[in-house]
């Protein structure tokens, strides 16, 4: 890797334009120049066809050794190699190689005579190979899912960043969001997605740290009526967040929960009349918020995520998990 970097230094940055540099940074790119690196003497003595394919059975090997390795969710192989990513998920032979091919047939590669001859090869083998060998649609398909799989990340590596921070109303809308694209991506595969255990965690640490916070301060009213209305806020609140909720069997749980917490609040109340009105409105409304029939769906738009390339995901998800105080051992 230290042999891809040094010869990227050496690259005038008039030869190649900000995006391609960009992509030559990123850990597949990487890992095609160090292939690449490697084969140079097979370049020299037999020509950049027999290079190319010692390159690519070298560089097939090590992302298949990456797809093998159980590792933590900072050094996850899935966010830094889609081959990776298609390995753990079982994708097609077919689906797997032309996805590699297509990175050492990248423009990008063009910046050096030997890193050129074999980008040349690799195009020429693009182009032969035939419609039926390769099903493009579901060769889309599974690329739209890795591109799922990024946005989840980015919503997740977000809304922990706004943890740290202690944005806890921003942190827990990126969880929400989080929690509900990777369990799409979970009911396709034990792989396709991040740790549930890791989402849930921070998502009820923030539950109870605005929950506290709202308790705290409607324990400071002494106006007995205009405490009553804090507790209502709170609680309007967090029913608002249960609503976004599209799992309807999750949804049915965080209101159960909720009612559970009010009619505990109901007993603590001493204005008899209070009560009775409370558990009344309880009695009328709760099942009709656990009725699940019809889903239902946000009150808002998910927060839109910034451009970002797969570098800057990579390293970002690395350090804020490598600085949360608790991680799962099991990063998927």
């Amino acid at each position: 890797m230290e042999v891809a970097r040094a010869k990227l230094e050496l690259i005038k940055p008039e030869e190649v334009n900000m995006e391609e540099y960009e992509v030559m940074l990123t850990p597949a790119m990487q890992g095609i120049l160090m292939a690449i690196d490697r084969t140079r003497s097979v370049c020299d003595r037999c020509g950049p066809e027999a290079a190319f394919f010692k390159a690519f059975t070298m560089e097939y090997a090590r992302l298949l050794r990456f797809a093998q390795e159980d590792t933590p969710p900072e050094t996850d192989h899935r966010l830094q190699h889609v081959i990776v990513y298609l390995i753990q998920n079982h994708a097609p032979k077919s689906i797997l190689e032309r996805t590699l091919l297509e990175q050492f047939a990248h423009r990008s590669l063009g910046f050096d005579q030997r890193c050129k001859s074999i980008m040349e090869v690799a195009r020429a083998k693009l182009e032969l190979i035939k419609p039926e060998e390769v099903n493009m649609e579901e060769y889309e398909i599974w690329h739209q899912d890795y591109r799922n799989f990024q946005e989840t990340t980015f919503y997740l590596l977000t809304g922990l960043e706004l943890f740290q921070k202690r944005s806890y109303a921003e942190t827990l809308m990126y969880l929400i969001y989080a929690h509900q694209y990777n369990k799409e991506l979970l009911l396709k595969g034990s792989y396709r997605g991040h740790s549930e255990e890791l989402i849930a965690h921070y998502r009820r640490q923030c539950l109870l740290v605005r929950d506290s916070h709202y308790r705290r301060q409607c324990l400071l009213v002494r106006d007995s009526h205009y405490r009553r209305q804090c507790l209502l806020v709170r609680d309007s609140h967090y029913r608002r967040q249960c609503l976004l909720v599209r799992d309807s069997h999750y949804r049915r749980q965080c209101l159960l929960v909720r009612d559970s917490h009010y009619r505990r609040q109901c007993l603590l109340v001493r204005d008899s009349h209070y009560r009775r009105q409370l558990q009344e409105k309880l009695t009328d409304f709760l099942p009709k918020l656990l009725d699940c029939s019809t889903e239902i769906r946000s009150f808002r738009d998910p927060p839109k995520l910034p451009s970002y390339c797969t570098l800057e995901l990579c390293e970002r998800f690395s350090r804020v998990v490598c600085s949360l105080s608790r991680s799962p051992a099991d990063g998927r």
